[in-house]
């Protein structure tokens, strides 16, 4: 059992990687984010992953341009430049995951058709 669940994350990890052109740090990042219950900002991802708070920018960012997080101002900001929480709509994420893996399997198996 404990060897299926890790097998089945390593192949999501890998689907993320390839499906969505992400690094390892992102698909962490999106992980920690699609598990949490509320949304969670730079310095939560920052200190996760034990990165840079500039680094953790770039990948939130690549995860918004992927469509996998949104984003939203923080309320209670107290002046100075706005704090955002990313967070992910499970069902539109999980979604838009399904027609990315269609789309690749297709492809994959136009790929391998042609040989």
């Amino acid at each position: 059992m404990i060897t299926e669940l890790t097998e089945r994350n390593l192949l999501l990890k890998r689907f993320l990687m390839v499906g969505y052109g992400l690094s390892e740090a992102d698909v962490e990042a999106f992980i920690k984010i699609i598990r949490s219950k509320e949304g969670k900002d730079v310095d939560f991802i920052a200190s996760e992953l034990g990165i840079s708070k500039s680094r953790a920018s770039l990948i939130l960012k690549r995860l918004s341009d992927a469509g996998l997080i949104g984003k939203q101002k923080s309320t209670g900001n107290k002046g100075g430049r706005p704090k955002y929480v990313y967070s992910v709509n499970r069902d539109e994420v999980i979604e838009k995951m399904k027609i990315r893996a269609s789309e690749l399997c297709s492809d994959l198996s136009s790929i391998i058709s042609g040989l």
